[in-house]
């Protein structure tokens, strides 16, 4: 698995899409095909079993309404699938989160199994260089954890 995490301080060739951008980005390989890691990544009963902190989570249409624990409080997020090719990609953005975040999946395959990338950018807000870097650090180390979850999950 290879992760980085970024604080974006100057435009990139495009502008990101909450700047300045917090970027976490990881590759992870899941011995299982795409099709399967696809339908399971977007089946959003099972956001529980593999995020920190998701306590349910909701599909209706291309929105999910989730409620998650977060910081000793009880926070309700509605996202918006922005992007959605089975089994190649899953784009979703946060409607009514305090800090706005997009997320995109890519999935290829990967000899048997999947090489799944996934990229979630934020807004660090007015938060000082500094704070955004740690916050940076700590979104790249949480997006890790969940998905080495996911993958001994799928690959159990």
């Amino acid at each position: 698995m290879r992760a980085n995490a970024t604080v974006e301080q100057r435009a990139p060739s495009g502008p990101p899409l909450y700047p300045p951008a917090v970027r976490a980005e990881l590759t992870v390989e899941i011995a299982r095909p795409p099709a399967e890691v696809f339908a399971y990544l977007t089946d959003v009963s099972n956001l529980p079993k593999w995020q920190s902190g998701v306590r349910s989570a909701r599909r209706e249409g291309s929105l999910i309404h989730e409620s998650r624990h977060l910081l000793g409080r009880e926070l309700r997020t509605t996202l918006e699938i922005e992007e959605e090719e089975a089994p190649r990609v899953f784009t979703i953005r946060a409607l009514d989160s305090p800090v706005p975040f997009s997320v995109r999946h890519e999935l290829a395959p990967d000899g048997g199994g999947t090489r799944l990338t996934v990229v979630g950018e934020g807004d660090a807000g007015l938060l000082p260089g500094f704070a955004a870097g740690i916050m940076a650090r700590r979104a790249e180390k949480q997006f890790r954890k969940d998905f080495e979850r996911l993958k001994r999950l799928l690959e159990s």
